[in-house]
């Protein structure tokens, strides 16, 4: 019986990538409008300051976090990064944010899973203040009980600490978890070997129908 169902969030609830470039962009017109350069040196800068940050934190949470991105961004322009960077952080995400939308047949599911009484919870990297910010412009507050972050965690998916964590808040038995992720090595390979059921979801082509075979599925596993 499936007493849970845990989610990753980017490209499995929404769709991420079009949104990056899209906020992306507005920054890049932010910061060449604001500091009178090319986009090719501001785009050359970005580099650095997405790859340097990674460079120094690996695989932590942080080395997504797009402040600092904005920071070292300004600082390899030889900018004072004070507080033009948090303009830019506020651009992108102020941009990200507006316009995030569910998938087709996401609010269907949820709304029938929460019918039947099944618990949701969203697992996945990044940072907790930006993975809550985006599961409000979701709308789903009301809909998700428990989070689990890389950050919180220490360990970014597949690691076993991820999933170990979302058991532990859940309360439940490994195999009484449905978990949904678009990645087959980050999200369905961390499931399983954590013991739980898992499915894969296709963001090159998202359609309501996957949804709702998805929840078919489940709520024929738990009428048998």
């Amino acid at each position: 019986m499936i007493k849970a169902v845990v989610f990753d969030l980017d490209d499995t609830l929404y769709g991420y990538e079009a949104l990056d470039r899209e906020a992306r962009d507005r920054v890049k017109e932010l910061v060449c409008g604001e500091l009178k350069i090319a986009a090719e040196v501001y785009e050359e800068a970005y580099a650095y300051g997405r790859s340097e940050t990674k460079r120094q934190l690996a695989d932590m949470a942080a080395s997504h976090n797009r402040l600092l991105y904005c920071q070292k961004t300004l600082e390899y322009l030889g900018v004072n990064p004070m507080p033009f960077s948090l303009r830019m952080y506020e651009a992108y995400w102020g941009t990200f944010l507006e316009k995030m939308r569910l998938f087709d047949g996401v609010r269907e599911f949820v709304d029938r899973m929460r019918e039947q009484g099944i618990t949701m919870m969203i697992c996945t990297d990044l940072t907790a203040h930006i993975q809550h910010r985006k599961i409000e412009a979701l709308g789903l507050v009301e809909d998700i009980k428990y989070l689990v972050t890389s950050e919180e965690a220490g360990k970014e998916k597949p690691a076993p600490e991820m999933f170990a964590l979302c058991l532990k808040k859940l309360g439940v038995e490994p195999a009484e978890v449905c978990y949904i992720g678009d990645s087959p090595a980050k999200d369905v390979e961390g499931a399983e070997a954590a013991g739980m059921q898992a499915v894969q979801f296709y963001p090159q082509q998202p359609s309501a129908a996957q949804y709702e075979k998805l929840a078919e599925m489940i709520l024929a596993a738990n009428r048998s």
